[in-house]
């Protein structure tokens, strides 16, 4: 895939990470990225006043997400089944920046995300080795969340174990009534596109997944399928409708 590449300093994981990955440099790319010293960012060329994107599992973000955002866990939680003894394993086949994989796995479950975009899957790599590297959470990321560089519709060829829970978080629609979304959203409308295809990720994971599916969605927007919805657990912005296995 091609796409703008910045060296403002030599790296040689985030080099051979870019090799390994087949990123090709692109003069005329609007999609930039760009490797520092210790991380790797994705910038927009084309709007300079947005802030470069990187993925950090070890930011003040996610610590105060971790610790302090205790009633939003309790919903994951719930969302997930979590139980004094029971922390299903997870399959997230729409990985993104990996933000709620890494609240899962923070929260004690084995989580694999699966990510197609080479360019997305690169940030991911880079945040998930400078977090296995970090002092603080580096001892538990590395048993619990991991990456499979993969498109999701192939996840019955992939050498992974039949999870408890898949989660998807598809690409929100666009709505006429809100403002522009935010940045990292604009980026991903971008780089992505929009996918037409997440009815059909849902009834492949469907036939998958040991216990539920779960579909992240704006309170906008119409569920993945006309199926029932066996149930919905719901926030100020957004719902997770939970679908049984085939």
């Amino acid at each position: 895939m091609k796409v703008y590449l910045e060296f403002q300093s030599y790296n040689e994981r985030i080099y051979n990470l870019i090799n390994l990955l087949k990123l090709e440099h692109d003069e005329n790319a609007s999609i930039s990225l760009i490797m520092n010293r210790d991380s790797l960012e994705l910038y927009n060329r084309e709007n300079t006043k947005q802030k470069p994107i990187k993925v950090d599992f070890t930011s003040k973000k996610n610590n105060y997400r971790c610790f302090h955002f205790k009633k939003k866990n309790e919903v994951l939680s719930k969302v997930i089944g979590i139980k004094k003894s029971y922390f299903p394993s997870i399959l997230d086949v729409t990985a993104g920046l990996g933000n709620d994989a890494f609240m899962f796995s923070f929260l004690g479950c084995q989580v694999t995300m699966i990510e197609r975009n080479p360019i997305v899957a690169a940030l991911l790599k880079d945040g998930l080795q400078r977090g296995y590297e970090d002092k603080k959470i580096g001892y538990w990321l590395k048993k619990r969340l991991h990456l499979i560089v993969e498109d999701s519709f192939n996840m019955f060829k992939m050498p992974i174990s039949q999870p408890d829970i898949i989660y998807l978080d598809p690409m929100y629609p666009s709505h006429h009534k809100k403002s522009l979304p935010k940045k990292n959203m604009q980026i991903f409308r971008k780089l992505i596109g929009y996918d037409f295809n997440t009815e059909k990720l849902l009834n492949i994971s469907r036939k998958l997944a040991k216990n539920r599916i779960i579909v992240k969605r704006p309170n906008y927007a119409k569920p993945l399928s006309e199926d029932k919805v066996n149930f919905i657990v719901t926030t100020r912005n957004h719902r997770f409708d939970i679908y049984q296995p085939f």
